[in-house]
């Protein structure tokens, strides 16, 4: 992998938000990604979910530039909250520590069931009210 390869901050994520298992149109979901000083990096991302409850967030890359180069242990935090109704819900939280895609959870694709009526809790090494399917 040389200067121009890309970084992977989070993989594609799909997935579907439910309240007491039923799909839930018009959340408002939106994605932060943090790995470096600035903040502002990676601008968050915003999408709503359909009329089945469910929502699509594209791979969030960044060029490597010189920092394949630079030896790191990377630390990326990876942010995913869902408003709807006037209540905000933590829906995935997770530290990743490789640029690799799919590595949030160990080659498998991110495919999120997010229970609004769940309460936010640990799966492993992500937080939050959506559960890996």
């Amino acid at each position: 992998m040389g200067l121009s390869s890309r970084l992977v901050l989070f993989s594609e994520v799909h997935g579907t938000v439910l309240n007491h298992g039923k799909p839930v149109q018009g959340a408002e979901l939106v994605q932060e990604v943090i790995w470096s000083d600035n903040k502002n990096d990676v601008p968050p991302k915003q999408v709503s979910s359909d009329a089945a409850g469910r929502f699509f967030f594209p791979v969030v890359e960044h060029s490597a530039g010189v920092t394949r180069m630079i030896p790191h242990q990377p630390v990326i935090l990876q942010k995913i909250m869902i408003r709807y109704e006037g209540v905000e819900y933590t829906a995935w939280r997770h530290t990743k520590n490789t640029y690799d895609a799919d590595s949030e959870l160990d080659g498998k694709p991110l495919n999120l069931e997010c229970e609004l009526s769940r309460e936010p809790d640990f799966e492993g090494t992500h937080y939050g009210i959506c559960k890996a399917i």
